[in-house]
């Protein structure tokens, strides 16, 4: 959120070979796909040894990007014992969005439950995906009744509550106890990125249903390319 709304979704590119930075890409759905457009050049360096090898969002929603800054990039061109191999130096960038406010960031290390499956509602990702895993730290036999709890009192006018129900199957599958029901309720959801969604749960629980190849056959038959695709990858993985 602490960056502008036009933002939300696009993707970034960090480069270092030829053009030294990060670009930023628009991302909008093409069929079983999508599509690109260039939107700019978020961070550029002169620096002919900037590598922006890695990139994250902190939990108040600026962007931390790491330069590893080194002469040589490839492991396969060179030698891991060349003396050329950098390793001081290296820098650290914080961007920030100086018109908008930093987000105030969510409980996560040690928050109970209930706060925890609340922060599935946030819109960043990664406290999202925090939250999952911070959940994974709790016995099963208390998750999953307060995932099913919280499921129910979702706000069914709400324009998130299919990604919020997402996030539940995603967290019962992270206890590695997914919830049957609410995987073949999403299955048959309206929105076929739902359904996509569902059906690559399933390719990774096969053993949690007896029915998988019925619903696999239904997937490899919806009217969107998308759900059909993830159906044929599941295929691979059956035996």
């Amino acid at each position: 959120r602490h960056f502008p709304d036009e933002m939300q979704g696009d993707a970034l590119i960090g480069n270092c070979i030829g053009f030294l930075g990060l670009k930023q890409h628009s991302i909008a759905d093409d069929g079983t796909g999508y599509k690109t457009g260039f939107r700019h050049e978020l961070l550029k360096s002169s620096d002919g040894n900037f590598r922006p090898c890695d990139f994250e969002f902190a939990p108040d929603g600026s962007l931390y990007v790491i330069d590893w800054h080194n002469v040589l990039i490839g492991h396969m061109q060179h030698n891991a014992r060349d003396p050329l191999r950098d390793h001081v130096h290296g820098r650290i960038y914080r961007i920030t969005y100086p018109s908008r406010p930093l987000v105030t960031p969510a409980a996560v290390d040690g928050a109970p439950i209930a706060t925890l499956l609340d922060n599935l509602k946030l819109p960043e990702y990664r406290t999202r995906y925090r939250s999952r895993r911070e959940l994974r730290e709790h016995p099963v036999d208390e998750v999953i009744p307060a995932v099913q709890k919280w499921v129910a009192s979702l706000d069914a006018k709400d324009p998130n509550n299919a990604h919020q129900q997402l996030e539940a199957l995603w967290v019962t599958w992270g206890m590695n106890a997914v919830d049957a029901d609410l995987l073949r309720k999403l299955i048959t959801h309206p929105d076929h990125r739902v359904r996509s969604a569902a059906v690559r749960v399933l390719r990774y629980n096969f053993d949690k249903f007896s029915d998988t190849i019925d619903l696999l056959k239904k997937a490899a038959s919806d009217e969107h390319g998308r759900v059909r695709l993830e159906a044929v990858i599941a295929a691979t993985w059956y035996n």
